[in-house]
């Protein structure tokens, strides 16, 4: 079953955890697997038409977020987008907040437990238990503050997600057949 704003493109149909949150207001086409416990919120645009998309479990990707790649892009788990951010590709480890309207383009190569500031440009690599602010991205070390809110950076989002998925809200993920399975 195909639903209106999650689309299959060449033959890849998006993998999706059906305890996955999507909005109605979402766009998700291509290639892309996303995580349980995940949460994708109005605006938000997973584009794979091009490379493949990945994100892990328990990431929230917030309004207005966009994702594209020219060939591969992977999220780890725990990783929250906030409004507006924009993922051009790359890799973002596990543990990250991206501050909003930040940008990583295609070369970025984002550690586990980073912290990139609002509006900051992120390109290359970025070291573990770094804080990323500014244009371009200025890498420094975490505060202890920083540090503690990135150990689980997306709990309140997995559970709002919940919420609104027991509300009715949100699009009703199929589940679909694993390879191999009759269809």
């Amino acid at each position: 079953m195909e639903v209106p704003l999650i689309r299959g493109l060449d033959g890849n149909f998006p993998k999706i955890d059906p305890s996955v949150f999507v909005s109605e207001a979402a766009y998700i086409v291509g290639d892309i697997t996303i995580g349980e416990g995940s949460s994708i919120w109005p605006g938000c645009v997973i584009r794979a038409d091009y490379g493949d998309i990945i994100i892990g479990k328990n990431c929230s990707l917030q309004d207005n977020c966009v994702l594209h790649t020219d060939d591969h892009l992977d999220l780890g788990d725990n990783v929250l987008l906030t409004h507006g951010a924009v993922v051009h590709g790359g890799k973002v480890g596990s543990n990250v907040l991206v501050g909003v309207n930040a940008v990583l383009l295609e070369d970025a190569d984002v550690s586990d437990f980073v912290f990139i500031g609002a509006g900051a440009i992120v390109r290359g690599y970025v070291p573990p238990h770094s804080l990323v602010i500014g244009v371009p991205g200025q890498i420094r070390p975490l505060s202890p503050a920083q540090e503690a809110r990135l150990q689980n950076p997306t709990a309140n989002y997995v559970r709002n997600a919940k919420r609104f998925i027991d509300n009715g809200l949100g699009l009703q993920i199929p589940v679909t057949p694993s390879e191999g399975e009759a269809q």
